[in-house]
């Protein structure tokens, strides 16, 4: 399977994510969380690095007559503009992505995390005013080390899978 496919962590994304009015999904694969909230009615821009995903969501959003900008980019990249909401299921497990295709789980690093502490060192440049995060981790993250970074942090939910845990957290950026 080309596409990263419909699993727990995206389960619990869509079971506890709130669209906003213009909302990033970042590293859309499949593209499902940017179909859901733009049957929601926001304004949606779905990004991922994969071409053959982007160019196959392009498709499905042109036969389902979706609205919805979808770009190829290495996370920020390629993206312009502010966001109500920015939704990021990263690669959140340990490991060095050696394809394309590994970086559908593959974080980087011993801890996993490496894509994702990029991630939020650019993500509030995108971010409206009162714009929020949602963002999976994992327990094999470095969390304590992400959770100092300038974001409020609070968990959403989680879930125990067979080898590790998984957090649902929602972010927001953290004035002076």
């Amino acid at each position: 399977m080309r596409e990263y496919p419909i699993s727990e962590d995206t389960i619990l994304m869509l079971r506890n994510i709130k669209c906003g009015r213009n909302v990033l999904d970042m590293g859309t694969g499949s593209g499902i969380i940017a179909i859901e909230c733009a049957k929601r009615g926001s304004n949606v821009s779905a990004v991922d690095i994969d071409e053959i995903a982007v160019n196959k969501l392009r498709e499905r959003v042109k036969k389902e007559n979706l609205k919805i900008n979808v770009i190829k980019s290495d996370l920020f990249e390629n993206v312009n503009g502010k966001f109500d909401t920015i939704i990021f299921n990263p690669p959140y497990l340990p490991g060095n992505a050696q394809n394309i295709l590994d970086l559908q789980w593959a974080g980087g690093g011993k801890y996993g995390d490496r894509i994702i502490i990029h991630f939020l060192k650019e993500a509030n440049k995108f971010l409206n005013e009162r714009g929020e995060i949602y963002i999976i981790l994992s327990s094999f993250n470095r969390r304590k080390k992400i959770k100092e970074m300038r974001y409020d942090f609070e968990l959403i939910d989680k879930m125990k899978l067979s080898f590790h845990e998984i957090f649902l957290y929602r972010l927001k950026w953290k004035s002076i």
